[in-house]
């Protein structure tokens, strides 16, 4: 692994205006990409610890971590949770792991949800999204709940499903029973891929038939998904080629391949890894030389090239899981 990209990438990252999810979604890169590496870096175990410090600081009465000015997000408080959890196990810090459960809690009681339970992504609406599936079932597991992370799960992704080409929709809106934005939007498909994989990862053995299901939707997403990439890349709206090419999409896509492989949700296979390779080396003819990943949905509207901090985390991953595979041999 090349680290001194590695650091360029992390330096512009903390650059970067940082909204919570984005916040937690960085912690969450720094944090798996510690686990994922045999090299002990003392700067990124610093920054990740000093990033947990300044979530658990701003979390709100109702329990939702890194909550600056009252944001009426929901499920992106669930971004918070891995990295504040495994920081305060493995330092010992009681004040972190409530923390972490604190904010599961709310998750669990308090927050927005349809009548069979499916949490709401922004407060005042009946919206849920694709982001959901990133960390939502996720910290659930994480925090002791994996039976409800899995319910979680299987309620966005059966909602946002679009039968008529086998992709996800962004957004489903529960009142009017449609789809405020029903474009196979790259980034939302990202979130679901990666999602799968890492709850799939740690859900427990004994619920086999949760974990099939779960890879089976994996699978089955990412067939239709390789077909749709161009150059290494994908447009925006993944099946719009009038889109502009988006590059968060091939950092998160390749992240789950190479991870998918590692942890064995799927067999060694030369051309599945061949396309994740192709998606990394477009990642880096978009990577500046100071680091920053561009023509990524551009944050806070999501809705132009740009860059993001969500971006330079993924391209963090990114990184670390191709030499990971690399190193378990091809």
């Amino acid at each position: 692994m090349d680290q001194n990209a590695f650091g360029k990438i992390l330096q512009a990252a903390l650059s970067m205006t940082r909204q919570c999810w984005e916040q937690g979604m960085l912690s969450y890169g720094l944090l798996a990409c510690m686990e994922r590496t045999d090299w002990a870096d003392r700067d990124v175990r610093v920054i990740l610890e000093m990033i947990v410090y300044d979530m658990v600081l701003r979390q709100s009465e109702d329990g939702r971590l890194c909550n600056v000015e009252d944001t009426p997000a929901v499920t992106d408080s669930a971004f918070c949770i891995p990295a504040v959890l495994s920081v305060g196990e493995k330092n010992g810090s009681d004040a972190y792991i409530r923390a972490a459960h604190r904010n599961a809690d709310y998750l669990l009681h308090d927050a927005g949800r349809t009548k069979d339970g499916i949490l709401y992504h922004i407060r005042g609406t009946r919206q849920i999204w694709a982001d959901s599936a990133a960390f939502l079932p996720f910290a659930l597991v994480m925090t002791g709940h994996p039976k409800e992370g899995c319910h979680q799960m299987a309620g966005i992704l059966d909602r946002l499903y679009l039968p008529q080409t086998g992709l996800y929709a962004h957004i489903w809106d529960e009142e009017s029973r449609s789809y405020p934005d029903g474009n196979a939007w790259s980034v939302g498909i990202g979130w679901i891929l990666t999602g799968l994989e890492r709850t799939w990862r740690i859900l427990p053995a004994d619920m086999e038939a949760e974990r099939e299901e779960m890879k089976k939707r994996f699978l089955d997403l990412l067939e239709k998904v390789l077909p749709l990439m161009s150059g290494g890349g994908f447009h925006d709206v993944m099946d719009d080629p009038s889109t502009y090419m988006e590059t968060e999409t091939p950092c998160m896509i390749a992240c789950s391949i190479y991870a998918g492989v590692i942890d064995g949700m799927m067999e060694r296979n030369d051309k599945l890894l061949k396309s994740a390779d192709a998606m990394f080396s477009y990642v880096c003819g978009k990577t500046l030389e100071d680091g920053r990943v561009t023509d990524a949905a551009s944050s806070p509207g999501f809705d132009r090239p740009g860059t993001a901090v969500e971006c330079q985390a993924h391209a963090l991953m990114m990184h670390v899981l191709k030499s990971a595979a690399d190193k378990a041999g091809r």
